[in-house]
């Protein structure tokens, strides 16, 4: 399939995703609130919104994770709750499904409004998980992918920054051949007790 075609079939969807939220925070405004914050991608079927009831979902595969820091409890109903995107930074959470089943993930915070005037506008990507029966298959590349041209053309953003654990060798491969540059290492330390 041609580069064009999926770039036109990714618009496509995209359009539908928008225009499937647009109809659902019309028909129901008082839950408006809870569906500007977050994306579910599915698979190539298409998109709709994610609404509270992905929480298991995300808890689920968050809890997959091979970052150090995955078992760091946090309270997912605020990241659907009333806080408003004109002041404070948005977090997209993107769902890959296969075969109906929750596959992969991944989260865009986007800053708010008032930081998108001065250049360059930054996002960040985090908590990019895989689940282990669907690793391998190219999954967490597609979500990427899906992100950075969603940054670049939804959302106008210059530039992505994440974080990846210097073990996590098949994340840094990724994020190497999908052009991302390495800025700077930094140290963990922990304290068990």
């Amino acid at each position: 399939m041609s580069k064009k075609l999926l770039s036109t079939i990714l618009l496509f969807c995209v359009f539908i995703g928008f225009l499937w939220w647009g109809l659902a925070w019309l028909f129901s405004p008082s839950d408006a609130e809870t569906k500007i914050f977050a994306v579910l991608l599915l698979g190539c079927a298409g998109y709709a919104v994610a609404t509270p009831e992905d929480i298991p979902l995300i808890t689920m595969l968050d809890s997959l994770s091979l970052s150090p820091t995955r078992d760091i409890h946090r309270d997912m109903e605020k990241y659907f709750g009333s806080v408003d995107p004109s002041t404070h930074e948005r977090i997209l959470i993107f769902l890959g499904e296969v075969d109906g089943v929750a596959a992969a993930k991944a989260e865009l915070m986007l800053p708010p409004p008032d930081e998108r005037s001065t250049p360059p506008v930054v996002g960040y990507v985090k908590r990019v998980v895989v689940h282990p029966d669907f690793r391998k298959q190219g999954l967490a590349r597609q979500l990427m992918q899906h992100i950075i041209a969603f940054a670049r053309s939804e959302q106008q953003i210059d530039r992505i920054d994440l974080h990846v654990w210097e073990g996590n060798i098949a994340a840094v491969r990724l994020y190497e051949s999908l052009g991302f540059e390495l800025q700077h290492r930094e140290l963990y330390f922990r304290l068990p007790l």
